[in-house]
């Protein structure tokens, strides 16, 4: 479970005139979990399509690989931003989708394929909800339904873009721990995302795009402030207590100072986070509680 199942050797690519990726070299290994992360506009989802296929690069090489008699299957969970949600398909439809192109006569799905879209959605512990419309799902359930099309297909290697997107933090953890049950399966996955902190505390590879491949390790080797600055243009803090990572933004009064008498006369008091005392004339239409002045 260690041997290369695809690799981009001095890959760049671009739209128009403008380089979008220059001289990525990246492997993917057998049940390999890796977190790309970087910047909005980086790259990273442009990576992903030429992982998959659906985009050719500008220069470089991509080669994917299987070891075994058929070739690398490969499957991908698109943002959930992309779906039209008010399309009518149900879940099991969705789910159904994962067989396309599989090279069947019919147009409609068989009973096995059937007994076995909803042995994945089981699996995902949405089983209950094959019959539903797809709108009236959670984002957590949204997300399942098209990770479900995915593993439909028995994929070697699972690429998502950005699985974690617009969903609670409780929604987020469960979508994580999912992906690395399937991992432990020995899938190889591969997913985009901007929270460093889940990652961090998820992923155990992390790829650092910004245009070019700014560091690639795991979190404890690429998520340092010399290397965040390089990947952000940005200051940011990082604490790592007995193992548990931990990245902020670094405020401005953290990095310059920001006393009250540099700011020009008359800065409103709440700007520094006050409620000065004051009062209001007998005809005022509100008053405020004793308790709120001078917060």
């Amino acid at each position: 479970m260690h041997h290369p199942i695809l690799e981009l050797r001095g890959v760049s690519f671009t739209y128009g005139n403008g380089a979008v990726l220059r001289d990525v070299d990246l492997t993917v290994r057998e049940g390999g979990f890796y977190g790309v992360v970087g910047p909005s506009g980086a790259g990273k989802t442009t990576l992903l399509r030429l992982m998959e296929g659906s985009l050719e690069p500008a220069a470089g090489t991509i080669e994917r690989r299987a070891h075994g008699p058929d070739r690398l299957r490969l499957a991908v969970v698109p943002q959930l931003e992309a779906i039209d949600w008010n399309f009518p398909i149900t879940v099991e439809e969705v789910v159904l989708l994962g067989t396309a192109g599989d090279g069947r006569r019919l147009p409609w799905a068989s009973r096995d394929m059937r007994e076995k879209a909803r042995g994945v959605l089981d699996q995902l512990g949405i089983g209950e909800l094959f019959g539903r419309h797809i709108r009236n799902l959670s984002g957590g359930q949204q997300q399942r339904t098209f990770i479900a099309r995915a593993l439909l297909r028995r994929p070697d290697l699972l690429i998502l873009d950005e699985p974690t997107s617009g969903v609670d933090v409780g929604t987020r953890h469960d979508i994580l721990h999912l992906l690395h049950e399937l991992n432990h399966e020995g899938i190889a996955i591969v997913l985009t995302t901007h929270d460093l902190n889940a990652v961090a505390a998820h992923i155990p590879m992390l790829v650092c795009v910004n245009g070019r491949i700014v560091a690639e390790g795991t979190p404890e080797q690429v998520l340092t402030p010399i290397v965040l600055r390089d990947l952000y243009g940005a200051e940011m803090i990082v604490v790592n207590r007995e193992g548990m990572i931990l990245v902020g933004d670094a405020f401005g009064a953290t990095v310059d100072p920001h006393e009250r008498d540099e700011h020009a006369s008359g800065t409103p008091a709440a700007h520094f986070g006050q409620v000065p005392a004051h009062e209001h004339g007998a005809d005022a239409d509100h008053v405020h509680e004793e308790a709120e002045t001078g917060r």
